[in-house]
Order: structure tokens, then sequence, then C-alpha cells
């Protein structure tokens, strides 16, 4: 049986970086299949809104972990070095302004000084507002999201990954 470690953990490899997004976009189908069978009756109950907020944070490590990805690979990276400061500035890579930040714009940024037409921006205004109020800490957060808002962010970030 193979650990998954958190991104933090030094050990790490790039690639990783895909795989989390895959089991992040897997468990989002998984809460957005439980969220469609509990049916709009269900909206204000505690569980579901717990749900929906799940699929929201959930949605943006699907981002997030996509653009670090994207940008280790259109970087070279050695797929046998661990992402870490020390071993991102051998790649020419300043870990803690381009790579150790949950902020998307800087991440965008980043990765279109390396390749044009890859965009975590979606073309819906609801949508963007979600992505850029996005942070880890949402978790811990009881803010009432729409889970029909929640749900095209999924779908969104679900496109997004397969670009990538």
């Amino acid at each position: 049986m193979r650990v998954i470690l958190p991104s933090w953990y030094p050990n790490m490899k790039y690639t990783e970086f895909l795989s989390s997004a895959k089991r992040h976009n897997h468990a989002c189908r998984v809460l957005k299949e439980k969220l469609d069978s509990l049916g709009d009756g269900c909206a204000e109950d505690v569980e579901y809104k717990f749900l929906v907020l799940s699929l929201y944070y959930l949605s943006g490590y699907i981002i997030e972990c996509s653009i670090k990805y994207k940008i280790f690979q259109l970087e070279n990276y050695d797929l046998h070095s661990d992402v870490n400061e020390e071993e991102c500035e051998k790649a020419g890579i300043n870990y803690k302004k381009k790579i150790k930040t949950h902020n998307f714009n800087r991440l965008q940024n980043y990765l279109d000084s390396l390749v044009s037409g890859i965009n975590h921006v979606s073309e819906k205004n609801e949508i963007n507002k979600l992505i850029n109020e996005w942070t880890p800490e949402i978790r811990y957060s009881t803010v009432e999201l729409s889970y029909e808002q929640v749900k095209e962010l999924y779908s969104h970030t679900n496109n997004f990954l397969k670009m990538i």
C-alpha cells in the first residue's frame, strides 16, 4: 500500500500534483453524486451545506494542483527530484515566491510566462467570483454557497484538469 503524503511533505515529486488533482476530482465527483441524490429539499440541512463546502474546497485544489503540475512539467523539472526549496533553487525556480502559494493568480501568472492558452479562469463571472474567493481556510468557514454555482465551478475545474 502506498501512503499519499501531504503537498508540503519534502519527498513529494512534482507528478504527485497531477495525482492529487485527479484524486480531488474523483472525490468531487462522489460529492456531487451524493448532493444530487439528496435533492433540493435538503439545502438547509447541515450535512448538505458541509458537502457543498467540501465540493467547493476540493474543486479549488484541482486548480491549484493542476497549475503547479503544469509549471513543473513546462520547466522540465527532474521527475526524480523532490519538490522543495533546495531542489527548486537548483532548477531556477523560486519556491517561496512562485510555488509555495495558494494564490491562483500568482500561479497563473507564472504559468502564463511559460506557455499561453492554459487558463483556469472561467467565462462566467459567478464562477470567477468563487475562484477568486477560494482559500484553503474556507474549510474552516461556515459560508453559504449555492450548490448550483459550486456544481458549475466543479464542472469548470474538471474541464481545466482535462486541459492539463
